[in-house]
């Protein structure tokens, strides 16, 4: 492949990916090499070692922690990911989530994310948890898959977060519009300790 081909191959990844991956890139035969010197060309910004973007688009808030998730399992594109049945299970989640969503007063990072399996990361601003996620309680966001608003409530309950703030994100979440029904279910359904349980039932309850 020549250089006006690892070009367009590149501009045509970044047009599907916006973020993207060396493993990417290398099945789609742009060698590492050729991601190098596009970064010293300035044709590429680094966001973190391993995840691209193309410099002329413009950046999101969501750029380090889509580099984040993708890198994860980083040879695969996001649209085999989104598929129900290569769900891996791997989400955004928790005070993560709810600052997407815009529920509650939670900061983005550092960045909470929940894996079916343990997931080893030197990444500060990343907090990996092992809690399994059906792909039914996720929406992808900017390419980036999200725990949707009734999950999120229950996760934030279950990583320990201020009672108080739970109660607003779920506040916020009524404004929003949000399966009542729903978040019944998945904190009856989830596996919770007796307190979990106990403070569900309070912050969930009043707002019935």
């Amino acid at each position: 492949m020549n250089k006006t081909r690892h070009t367009s191959a590149i501009e045509e990844l970044s047009a599907s990916e916006g973020v993207f991956t060396t493993a990417q890139a290398e099945r789609l035969g742009i060698p590492r090499n050729v991601i190098a010197k596009a970064c010293e060309a300035g044709r590429l910004v680094r966001i973190v070692h391993g995840a691209y973007r193309m410099a002329g688009v413009p950046a999101s808030q969501l750029d380090d922690l889509a580099a984040l998730w993708k890198l994860t399992d980083p040879s695969k594109m996001t649209h085999e990911r989104m598929q129900a049945g290569e769900w891996d299970g791997v989400t955004v989640a928790g005070s993560t989530a709810a600052s997407i969503l815009g529920i509650g007063d939670f900061y983005l990072s550092p960045y909470r994310i929940l894996a079916p399996r343990r997931i080893n990361s030197r990444n500060a601003e990343a907090r990996f948890g092992i809690r399994g996620v059906p792909r039914d309680d996720v929406s992808f966001v900017e390419g980036v898959p999200v725990t949707k608003i009734e999950r999120t409530l229950v996760d934030l309950v279950l990583d320990g977060e201020d009672p108080s703030l739970v109660e607003n994100a779920l506040a916020d979440a009524r404004t929003k519009g949000f399966d009542r029904g729903r978040l019944e279910r998945l904190a009856a359904e989830t596996k919770a300790s007796a307190k979990e349980r106990k403070t569900m039932e309070r912050i969930f309850n009043k707002e019935a």
